[in-house]
């Protein structure tokens, strides 16, 4: 299992890459956030367990049409930035409420998207963003294991939105419940593929 560290909590003071949400004091490394340790014998970071999301160029989010001018599209994405969205590169009318999936384009003067498809009909569920990587897994594995065992369609936003449709929501929400109470455990995904199974 992975440590628990906490804002200027004393790490180490051995010579090491910095990763993110450290820093160095006196040549003696502090940790700059809630999260997770992650050291080896020459690296060290810490993954926030909280915190907005903070967008990166190609993530895909999943966003809300707040509001609408004679041009374009206000989005919400859970960011610090809103995002704007031009009209003219739109085949079809957006509504104000619409889920939209897309690609974070560039984060320069505010956040512009492209790739925007949007969402039919479904639920959604907001989680922090930092604990989106575990609901994925590696290569996935997370995410397929909730799809096969719920009978779930799942689209998820790098922000932090869960959209899915599912034959066994309650089951889902569980399972995703789970995961982000326990993202700090080892073995995660067989924990709840186990789980899962137990349920069917």
């Amino acid at each position: 299992m992975r440590k628990i560290v906490y804002p200027g909590e004393f790490l180490t003071d051995q010579r090491k890459r910095l990763g993110a949400n450290i820093y160095l004091e006196s040549n003696k490394v502090y940790s700059l956030a809630l999260g997770l340790l992650v050291e080896s014998n020459d690296f060290i970071s810490v993954i926030p367990l909280n915190g907005p999301y903070l967008a990166n160029i190609g993530d895909g989010v999943i966003g809300v049409i707040k509001s609408e001018n004679a041009n374009g599209y206000i989005i919400d994405i859970s960011s610090v930035y809103e995002s704007y969205f031009p009209k003219s590169l739109l085949t079809k009318k957006l509504n104000i409420g619409d889920l939209i999936y897309a690609r974070v384009k560039s984060t320069d003067d505010g956040l512009s998207l492209d790739n925007i498809n949007i969402l039919p009909k479904g639920n959604v569920m907001s989680i922090s963003s930092k604990k989106v990587p575990r609901i994925i897994g590696k290569n996935e594995s997370m995410l397929n294991i909730l799809k096969k065992y719920t009978s779930s369609n799942i689209v998820i936003g790098k922000n932090g939105r869960i959209w899915y449709i599912s034959k066994k929501e309650k089951l889902l929400e569980k399972a995703i419940s789970i995961i982000i109470k326990n993202s700090q455990k080892s073995k995660l995904t067989d924990f709840v593929e186990n789980y899962l199974k137990s349920k069917l």
